[in-house]
């Protein structure tokens, strides 16, 4: 059986949130803030020309040349040009006299830019040193708190993350990048209900546009059309996938799955099987292995599930796996042995899946 690893959210620092403002002349300023302007745009080369200007007339040997030079870096690794982006990292970090605000900023970065390299170890003691790092900035310190939050999620270490992630809102409580990161984590953690709270918090507070598009995200999976006991549509994410709801008694509550029709067998985790045992009747089966999307093979314990709902369509009896050792970004996937009892069609040009019980003629007039 192939199970579709998570795919990780791509982690976002915003350089903007230290206040440490370039003191220098009117032209550098101008050329600075035309920088940050296209820059926030996504504009990356027209911010590295803007920046670069502003470093040929900007004071050598100031606290303004680390300012631009550390936003040159980050309009370069936003073009992916990762070379010149450690160049410019490496000439701010090895100065002397940086302000906390400005050295924090700069080791999130290199903890970004250490991520794409592979090195976590690196970037991790760079998310320690930006958290312990001395400054006054309440909106920066949640930001540290915040990426590293996301890179946890990133390497299924969900329980973590949300520790993070509660300490970045408790410090900044009008944080919507904060709210929105962790309404992410709430979906990693089959937490519904939360997740939705957060999404929608998020969107209140007039997020930027990368906030937004987590936010978006997570309140797309909740856009759910005409559930019924006849058939129900879903959006796809932006990576193709299907989220859905899967209950195991008529008014149990919701756990997040991913449909995969390319899996034949359904898996959860241990613990959520604690929970189905409380709601239905399981009983084991026995023993077998499962091939994940690395190529890599677990062992895993069958069980059999007597009743489950997708959203409010009735699935019956189901068979779903548990491995036997723990293994990391593996989430509750539905297969194709669990959907017997219905069809699904998925339309990728309108971005929506529709899925119906297979009894059921498509022209039923539908009543709840």
């Amino acid at each position: 059986m192939k199970v579709l690893l998570s795919t990780c959210c791509s982690l976002i620092l915003v350089f903007w949130t230290c206040s440490t403002e370039l003191q220098a002349g009117s032209e550098t300023t101008t050329l600075f803030q035309t920088g940050k302007m296209h820059f926030e745009a996504g504009e990356y080369q027209k911010a590295v020309e803007a920046f670069s200007r502003a470093l040929q007339i900007v004071e050598p040997d100031t606290s303004n040349v680390h300012l631009v030079r550390l936003a040159r870096a980050q309009a370069y690794y936003g073009k992916g040009d990762f070379k010149r982006a450690w160049a410019d990292l490496n000439a701010v970090l090895r100065s002397d006299g940086l302000d906390g605000e400005t050295l924090v900023s700069g080791l999130m970065l290199r903890a970004t830019l250490n991520l794409d390299y592979g090195k976590d170890k690196k970037a991790f003691d760079d998310f320690a040193a930006a958290i312990n790092t001395s400054h006054v900035n309440n909106s920066l310190r949640s930001l540290s708190f915040t990426n590293r939050g996301i890179a946890l999620i990133n390497r299924g270490e969900v329980d973590q993350a949300l520790n993070d992630l509660n300490q970045a809102i408790s410090i900044d409580p009008k944080s919507g990048f904060a709210h929105a990161a962790r309404g992410l984590a709430y979906l990693r953690a089959d937490k519904l209900e939360s997740a939705l709270r957060d999404g929608q918090r998020a969107m209140s507070l007039n997020p930027d546009p990368p906030t937004a598009k987590i936010a978006q995200r997570i309140l797309k999976e909740f856009s759910v059309t005409g559930s019924s006991p006849f058939r129900v549509s879903v959006p796809l994410n932006e990576h193709g996938q299907i989220f859905v709801q899967v209950r195991f008694s008529k008014n149990g509550p919701p756990h997040r799955f991913l449909l995969d029709t390319g899996a034949t067998y359904s898996v959860v985790n241990r613990r959520l099987l604690m929970e189905i045992s409380r709601e239905s009747k399981v009983q084991e089966i026995g023993k077998s292995k499962v091939v994940l999307a690395d190529g890599s093979t677990h062992p895993v314990t069958r069980y059999r599930v007597r009743n489950t709902y997708l959203f409010d369509l009735p699935l019956g009896e189901i068979e779903v796996h548990v491995f036997d050792r723990k293994t990391k970004g593996v989430m509750n996937l539905l297969g194709t042995r669990s959907l017997s009892n219905v069809v699904v069609s998925i339309d990728n040009a309108k971005g929506k899946v529709e899925i119906s019980r297979k009894d059921v003629p498509r022209n039923t007039t539908e009543t709840n």
